[in-house]
């Protein structure tokens, strides 16, 4: 069987499964596909038209680019639907990219074991790898015979937990949006922020175990680091895609490369916002507890743990969980398109 033929097969299979269950039912990579069939379909019918081929072939391709034509541009344009969004194309293209945040995750835990294992051979360290007076005051804590709670107490009761809530928002989102905006650096600048991250929290767990608290500070970060730290990973892994699509755009021009990286990049990046946004309503209004139940280690080191438990269940089954609802998205329409119109 030619290679043409196998080309057009695989453009109907397509366009069959968009007829029956809709744009939505299709995975990025096989739009991606359904896309660069199509050009290709174009490009033969128009060559064999000019070149008076067979009928029967020009009859064919010309029903074929007209089913492609009416599913990728006659579809109805969709609002924009938030609870489809998060619930759906978020997860799913978390899935598909989780190479790039796998990425993003290995260069933070690199740089933090490298900042753990130099303070731990070298107390001196500290100061080096941490902005000096911010490791003072985490050696003055760990020094302390203060519970883990009592690290943010100061800092929220005099804040109030509303505005150290919404400090923390406005410099989550600041972090994400700079991890993520500085894969335009090729990628480097993206890395770079990571690996900072990575030895600033390196350092902290360090000065925590020089001192004999290891868990405290564990204690300390935990409630709210899950969250936080898996949202810094995703949205390191979406400014890593856009560096990859300018460096290694593959057989496409590098700008269609940039935006088809970056419409899957701008996915991931709006995902982070509810984690970052629900990270600092816990670091200011539950961390800081440090009477009753969060006085002791083990129950805010189980938030941490089922946060991340939902989290994964989240980016992992959601869209899996919401499968039927997937198939009422706006492509799915009754229409084979023209018949005689590219």
């Amino acid at each position: 069987m030619s290679e043409p033929t196998n080309r057009w097969q695989r453009l109907t299979q397509l366009i069959n499964q968009a007829h029956r269950r809709g744009l939505t039912s299709l995975q990025a990579d096989e739009l991606d596909e359904l896309g660069a069939l199509y050009r290709q379909a174009t490009t033969a019918l128009a060559r064999a038209r000019t070149q008076n081929q067979d009928p029967e072939v020009i009859n064919y391709l010309n029903q074929l680019v007209g089913r492609a034509h009416a599913h990728i541009y006659g579809a109805r344009r969709p609002r924009l639907r938030l609870g489809y969004l998060f619930a759906v194309e978020i997860p799913r293209t978390f899935r598909q990219n989780l190479r790039y945040i796998a990425v993003a995750f290995a260069v933070t835990l690199a740089a933090a074991t490298f900042a753990y294992v130099m303070v731990s051979l070298d107390y001196r360290w500290a100061s080096v790898l941490m902005y000096e007076p911010f490791a003072e005051a985490v050696a003055e804590f760990a020094q302390s015979d203060k519970s883990a709670g009592q690290y943010f107490a100061e800092v929220a009761e005099a804040l109030g937990g509303a505005n150290f809530s919404a400090f923390l928002m406005g410099h989550n989102i600041q972090v994400a949006l700079q991890v993520f905006a500085l894969g335009v650096t090729l990628g480097l600048g993206t890395l770079y922020v990571l690996a900072i991250n990575g030895l600033m929290l390196g350092n902290f767990l360090a000065i925590g175990a020089h001192h004999g608290r290891l868990i405290d500070l564990i204690a300390v970060v935990i409630p709210h680091g899950v969250l936080e730290l898996s949202a810094v990973f995703i949205a390191g892994g979406a400014g890593l895609m856009i560096g990859h699509a300018l460096v290694a755009p593959g057989d496409m021009l590098r700008r269609d490369a940039l935006n088809q990286a970056a419409v899957k990049a701008v996915k991931l990046a709006v995902g982070t916002i509810p984690m970052f946004v629900l990270a600092a309503l816990i670091e200011a209004l539950l961390s800081p507890q440090y009477r009753g139940l969060f006085e002791h280690n083990e129950p805010r080191i189980l938030v941490g743990l089922l946060s991340l438990v939902v989290l994964a269940l989240y980016l992992f089954f959601g869209d899996r969980i919401l499968a039927g609802h997937r198939e009422q998205g706006p492509g799915n329409r009754n229409d084979n398109g023209p018949s005689t119109q590219c």
